[in-house]
Protein backbone atom coordinates (compact mmCIF):
# COMPACT_ATOMS: atom_id res chain seq x y z
CA UNK A 1 0.00 0.00 0.00
CA UNK A 2 2.72 2.73 1.00
CA UNK A 3 4.46 1.58 -2.52
CA UNK A 4 1.60 2.24 -4.18
CA UNK A 5 1.23 6.03 -2.30
CA UNK A 6 4.84 6.30 -3.51
CA UNK A 7 4.20 5.84 -7.14
CA UNK A 8 1.06 8.15 -7.50
CA UNK A 9 2.77 10.22 -5.66
CA UNK A 10 6.04 10.53 -7.99
CA UNK A 11 3.33 10.51 -10.90
CA UNK A 12 1.78 13.55 -9.25
CA UNK A 13 3.96 16.30 -10.81
CA UNK A 14 4.46 14.69 -14.11
CA UNK A 15 0.72 15.01 -14.63
CA UNK A 16 0.61 18.66 -13.53
CA UNK A 17 2.91 19.13 -15.85
CA UNK A 18 1.03 17.64 -19.16
CA UNK A 19 -1.83 19.51 -17.86
CA UNK A 20 0.39 22.18 -17.84
CA UNK A 21 1.15 21.65 -21.62
CA UNK A 22 -2.26 21.08 -22.53
CA UNK A 23 -3.76 24.54 -21.08
CA UNK A 24 -0.91 26.50 -22.80
CA UNK A 25 -1.46 24.58 -26.34
CA UNK A 26 -5.44 25.65 -25.87
CA UNK A 27 -4.94 29.00 -24.40
CA UNK A 28 -1.72 30.03 -27.12
CA UNK A 29 -2.74 32.29 -30.31
CA UNK A 30 -3.67 29.99 -33.56
CA UNK A 31 -1.05 30.94 -36.26
CA UNK A 32 -4.13 30.63 -38.75
CA UNK A 33 -6.56 33.31 -36.72
CA UNK A 34 -2.89 35.46 -36.31
CA UNK A 35 -4.17 39.61 -35.73
CA UNK A 36 -3.99 40.52 -39.52
CA UNK A 37 -2.35 44.12 -40.19
CA UNK A 38 -4.63 47.08 -41.79
CA UNK A 39 -3.26 45.95 -45.11
CA UNK A 40 -3.95 42.01 -44.84
CA UNK A 41 -7.68 42.88 -44.19
CA UNK A 42 -8.01 44.85 -46.90
CA UNK A 43 -6.05 42.31 -49.03
CA UNK A 44 -8.19 39.89 -47.50
CA UNK A 45 -11.37 41.89 -48.45
CA UNK A 46 -10.51 43.30 -52.30
CA UNK A 47 -9.70 38.95 -53.03
CA UNK A 48 -13.07 38.50 -51.89
CA UNK A 49 -15.04 40.96 -53.48
CA UNK A 50 -13.14 40.19 -56.97
CA UNK A 51 -13.13 36.35 -56.93
CA UNK A 52 -16.74 37.07 -56.12
CA UNK A 53 -18.07 39.74 -59.21
CA UNK A 54 -15.46 37.14 -61.38
CA UNK A 55 -16.87 33.65 -60.44
CA UNK A 56 -20.46 34.53 -60.21
CA UNK A 57 -20.40 37.26 -63.04
CA UNK A 58 -23.36 35.43 -64.74
CA UNK A 59 -26.94 37.07 -64.69
CA UNK A 60 -28.43 33.57 -63.53
CA UNK A 61 -26.01 34.17 -60.79
CA UNK A 62 -26.70 37.57 -59.77
CA UNK A 63 -29.09 36.61 -56.71
CA UNK A 64 -26.21 34.58 -55.15
CA UNK A 65 -23.31 36.85 -56.05
CA UNK A 66 -25.05 39.83 -53.80
CA UNK A 67 -25.83 37.55 -50.97
CA UNK A 68 -22.04 36.76 -50.87
CA UNK A 69 -21.38 39.87 -51.40
CA UNK A 70 -23.58 41.27 -48.69
CA UNK A 71 -21.82 38.44 -46.52
CA UNK A 72 -18.43 40.07 -46.85
CA UNK A 73 -19.68 43.60 -46.30
CA UNK A 74 -20.56 42.59 -42.66
CA UNK A 75 -18.08 40.50 -41.64
CA UNK A 76 -15.32 42.58 -42.94
CA UNK A 77 -16.81 46.93 -42.73
CA UNK A 78 -17.89 48.49 -39.63
CA UNK A 79 -21.15 48.80 -41.36
CA UNK A 80 -22.83 50.15 -38.46
CA UNK A 81 -21.20 52.94 -37.89
CA UNK A 82 -20.53 53.56 -41.36
CA UNK A 83 -24.72 53.86 -41.50
CA UNK A 84 -24.83 56.01 -38.72
CA UNK A 85 -22.12 58.68 -40.31
CA UNK A 86 -23.96 58.51 -43.72
CA UNK A 87 -27.72 59.46 -42.47
CA UNK A 88 -26.06 62.14 -39.52
CA UNK A 89 -28.39 64.19 -38.30
CA UNK A 90 -31.38 62.49 -40.35
CA UNK A 91 -31.13 60.01 -37.18
CA UNK A 92 -33.13 62.29 -35.10
CA UNK A 93 -35.85 61.70 -37.25
CA UNK A 94 -36.12 57.95 -37.27
CA UNK A 95 -37.26 55.40 -34.10
CA UNK A 96 -35.55 52.79 -33.43
CA UNK A 97 -37.02 50.43 -35.64
CA UNK A 98 -35.98 52.46 -38.59
CA UNK A 99 -32.80 52.73 -37.68
CA UNK A 100 -32.25 49.37 -37.89
CA UNK A 101 -34.23 48.63 -41.29
CA UNK A 102 -32.04 51.83 -42.51
CA UNK A 103 -28.87 50.26 -41.62
CA UNK A 104 -30.20 46.96 -43.52
CA UNK A 105 -30.69 48.73 -46.39
CA UNK A 106 -27.48 50.50 -46.12
CA UNK A 107 -25.60 47.28 -46.39
CA UNK A 108 -27.18 46.22 -49.46
CA UNK A 109 -26.25 49.60 -50.88
CA UNK A 110 -23.15 49.37 -50.14
CA UNK A 111 -22.63 45.84 -51.81
CA UNK A 112 -23.91 46.96 -55.10
CA UNK A 113 -21.76 49.99 -55.23
CA UNK A 114 -19.18 48.21 -54.05
CA UNK A 115 -19.53 45.42 -56.84
CA UNK A 116 -20.43 48.18 -59.55
CA UNK A 117 -16.94 50.34 -58.76
CA UNK A 118 -14.86 46.80 -58.44
CA UNK A 119 -16.48 45.10 -61.40
CA UNK A 120 -13.94 45.43 -64.10
CA UNK A 121 -10.76 45.02 -62.13
CA UNK A 122 -9.11 41.36 -60.86
CA UNK A 123 -7.12 40.08 -58.58
CA UNK A 124 -3.28 39.52 -60.31
CA UNK A 125 -4.12 43.44 -61.25
CA UNK A 126 -4.26 44.58 -57.32
CA UNK A 127 -1.34 46.44 -56.36
CA UNK A 128 -1.42 47.84 -52.19
CA UNK A 129 0.98 50.83 -52.24
CA UNK A 130 1.01 52.20 -48.54
CA UNK A 131 0.02 51.97 -44.86
CA UNK A 132 -0.06 54.96 -42.87
CA UNK A 133 -2.03 55.78 -39.45
CA UNK A 134 -1.82 54.23 -36.18
CA UNK A 135 -3.11 51.24 -34.09
CA UNK A 136 -6.37 52.65 -33.79
CA UNK A 137 -6.78 53.84 -37.45
CA UNK A 138 -5.05 53.79 -40.73
CA UNK A 139 -5.39 54.08 -44.27
CA UNK A 140 -4.31 51.78 -46.84
CA UNK A 141 -3.86 53.04 -50.53
CA UNK A 142 -4.47 50.50 -53.12
CA UNK A 143 -3.90 50.67 -56.83
CA UNK A 144 -6.85 48.51 -58.51
CA UNK A 145 -5.78 48.09 -62.34
CA UNK A 146 -2.09 48.77 -60.68
CA UNK A 147 1.01 51.02 -60.11
CA UNK A 148 0.61 52.25 -63.63
CA UNK A 149 -2.90 53.12 -63.65
CA UNK A 150 -4.32 56.74 -61.56
CA UNK A 151 -7.13 55.41 -60.51
CA UNK A 152 -6.17 54.96 -56.47
CA UNK A 153 -8.29 53.68 -53.96
CA UNK A 154 -8.09 54.60 -50.01
CA UNK A 155 -9.51 52.22 -47.99
CA UNK A 156 -9.82 53.58 -43.93
CA UNK A 157 -10.04 50.89 -41.76
CA UNK A 158 -10.75 50.95 -38.20
CA UNK A 159 -9.91 48.61 -34.88
CA UNK A 160 -12.56 47.21 -33.72
CA UNK A 161 -12.46 44.39 -30.80
CA UNK A 162 -9.53 43.60 -31.84
CA UNK A 163 -10.00 43.29 -35.80
CA UNK A 164 -8.92 45.85 -38.39
CA UNK A 165 -12.61 46.95 -40.16
CA UNK A 166 -13.55 48.94 -43.26
CA UNK A 167 -14.39 52.16 -41.83
CA UNK A 168 -15.06 54.16 -45.24
CA UNK A 169 -13.61 53.79 -49.44
CA UNK A 170 -12.30 56.87 -51.29
CA UNK A 171 -11.70 56.38 -54.96
CA UNK A 172 -10.14 59.01 -56.36
CA UNK A 173 -10.40 61.10 -52.79
CA UNK A 174 -14.39 60.90 -52.84
CA UNK A 175 -15.29 59.24 -49.74
CA UNK A 176 -18.47 56.36 -50.16
CA UNK A 177 -19.62 57.65 -46.45
CA UNK A 178 -19.31 60.84 -47.50
CA UNK A 179 -21.70 60.86 -50.83
CA UNK A 180 -24.31 59.04 -49.07
CA UNK A 181 -24.29 61.38 -46.64
CA UNK A 182 -24.81 64.19 -48.71
CA UNK A 183 -27.16 62.32 -50.75
CA UNK A 184 -29.44 61.82 -47.96
CA UNK A 185 -28.85 64.96 -46.20
CA UNK A 186 -31.00 66.51 -49.80
CA UNK A 187 -33.42 63.81 -49.53
CA UNK A 188 -34.30 64.09 -45.63
CA UNK A 189 -34.31 67.85 -46.44
CA UNK A 190 -36.54 68.14 -49.39
CA UNK A 191 -38.85 65.08 -47.80
CA UNK A 192 -39.66 62.90 -45.01
CA UNK A 193 -37.50 59.79 -43.69
CA UNK A 194 -39.94 57.49 -45.23
CA UNK A 195 -38.59 59.18 -48.61
CA UNK A 196 -35.37 58.08 -47.71
CA UNK A 197 -36.29 54.45 -47.10
CA UNK A 198 -38.16 54.71 -50.16
CA UNK A 199 -34.85 55.56 -51.75
CA UNK A 200 -33.27 53.00 -50.38
CA UNK A 201 -35.42 50.22 -51.12
CA UNK A 202 -35.66 51.15 -54.79
CA UNK A 203 -31.57 51.10 -55.16
CA UNK A 204 -31.27 48.01 -52.82
CA UNK A 205 -33.78 45.69 -55.16
CA UNK A 206 -32.69 42.27 -54.89
CA UNK A 207 -31.75 40.46 -58.02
Amino acid sequence: MGNKLVGMKRRSPVTVWCLAVVLTMMLAPNPGHAAQTPTEAVQVTMKDLLYLLTELKETSRSAQRQWEIEQVVRRAFNFEEMAQRALGEGSEKATIADRRQFTRLFVQVLRDDLADKLRDYSIPQVAYLSEQGDDAETQVMVAPAGREVDTKIGFSVVRRSGRWLINDVSIDGASIVATYHAQFSRILRDGSFSDLMEFLKQKAVVA
